[in-house]
């Protein structure tokens, strides 16, 4: 069972490779590859153990999305490639919901969905605020601890990827791509459960790899725009072992001061002044003094964004984080 990409020359042009889909799409493939009953790969089970120690009641909505054997309502193209976590909550709230409507009848014809799930194409309705307090609980859950690595990881991920298409051309990054993968110039072949034939008529393709994926290959598109580029999610090498940057709290306070280390976690998907000292539960003042020192130090970056100041880790930032 293969699915076939066809490519076109301008489709060749269009195509691009993004670091992930961020914080919130990895927290629903997270909880979906929690869910299945095949076994993680060896670099995630530490991962596997503390999430299962986490479980909340707030996380039963997000799970009644995606029944155990399925990835669930298509809610990743809904959201789209959202940075943070506030920004994904954000998307979550703000989903249309003629596209909302549309997902779930897909996904309702051959599963059943509680009937509240319908209630999520009212924008301003409860079922939504229920639902994004749901996946800020998965995300603290299953993501947050090992955000700083994950996101370290794939952004690595990207960068190879990056290589191989400068040395080889699209041939050398799709050849190269994964094992389940072949490119039979203009077709890439990815071995899936079913045939299918997929023309990308120059909207072109961005790669994007995931950690929590599991042994999947997901194709989003979106619905609402006929000119946006399909996206081919596939399944990034798992780390020798993901830990907790809890495993190197202890270490890393004693480097930087307990509240600084806080501080320096909580800027791991990027944020602005504001969302820092929410996360970190300072004043606004201390967020932006903490966010100098870090700066000048080399450990994050610093950038206006329209009326928001907005941080991000550096490469040295995210080393200290993701640790050896």
């Amino acid at each position: 069972m293969v699915w076939r990409i066809h490519f076109t020359s301008e489709d060749m042009l269009r195509t691009r490779i993004a670091p992930t889909l961020g914080p919130l799409a990895e927290t629903m493939f997270g909880l979906r590859l929690l869910g299945c009953p095949k076994s993680h790969p060896p670099g995630l089970t530490l991962w596997r153990d503390q999430a299962r120690n986490r479980l909340h009641p707030r996380m039963r909505p997000m799970a009644a999305l995606g029944p155990q054997g399925t990835l669930g309502v298509d809610l990743w193209t809904l959201t789209g490639e959202a940075p943070t976590i506030e920004a994904g909550i954000e998307a979550l709230l703000a989903m249309p919901p003629d596209q909302v409507r549309a997902e779930l009848e897909i996904f309702t014809g051959h599963t059943v969905m509680p009937r509240w799930a319908w209630e999520l194409t009212e924008r301003d309705g409860t079922a939504r605020r229920v639902l994004a307090d749901s996946a800020l609980a998965c995300y603290q859950a299953l993501i947050q601890p090992f955000w700083p690595q994950v996101r370290h990881h794939l952004t690595a991920e990207r960068a190879a990827r990056g290589r191989a298409l400068v040395e080889g051309g699209v041939e050398g990054l799709f050849r190269t791509l994964h094992p389940r993968i072949r490119w039979c110039a203009p077709v890439l072949e990815v071995h899936m459960g079913a045939d299918s034939d997929i023309h990308l008529r120059g909207r072109g393709l961005t790669l994007v790899p995931s950690l929590f994926i599991g042994d999947r290959f997901v194709m989003l598109t979106d619905l609402a725009d006929d000119s946006a580029s399909y996206k081919l999610i596939f399944p990034a090498p798992v780390p020798h072992a993901l830990a907790p940057l809890a495993k190197r709290g202890t270490a890393l306070s004693k480097l930087l001061g307990h509240n600084r280390a806080a501080v320096l976690s909580r800027i791991a998907d990027g944020c602005t002044t504001s969302e820092l000292a929410n996360r970190a539960g300072v004043s606004l003042a201390a967020a932006s003094q903490h966010a100098t020192v870090l700066r000048e130090a080399g450990l994050i970056t610093t950038r206006r964004n329209g009326g928001a100041v907005f941080h991000s880790l550096t490469s040295l930032g995210e080393e200290l984080l993701a640790g050896p």
